[in-house]
């Protein structure tokens, strides 16, 4: 839901300095919601994904067979998400 602003008595000056403070503080969240996102969004290794999770690679390689969490293909080498790992942990369907 948009706000309505009604302005009176306001110079051109202090006009654009009222825009551009509201842009630079959108641009402020803007960035801070994406390095939340980004953090969790991140690829991991099966090495980095079995210690996150402190099981062998093995087990994981099992989990992976087990389609306990999606795994991502990036030419011969084998990442998954973060964030699908770490939902995984917290669905109480998923064996792991």
């Amino acid at each position: 839901m948009r706000e309505t602003i009604q302005i009176e008595n306001i110079n051109s000056e202090d006009f654009k300095n009222e825009i551009i403070n509201g842009v630079v503080e959108q641009m402020k969240n803007l960035a801070q919601n994406s390095n939340a996102k980004t953090e969790t969004d991140t690829l991991l290794t099966r090495e980095e994904t079995a210690k996150l999770l402190s099981i062998s690679l093995v087990s994981l390689w099992s989990l992976t067979k087990q389609n306990a969490f999606p795994v991502y293909h990036i030419g011969k080498s084998v990442r998954y998400k973060k964030s699908e790992v770490l939902s995984a942990l917290q669905n109480k369907s998923t064996k792991i």
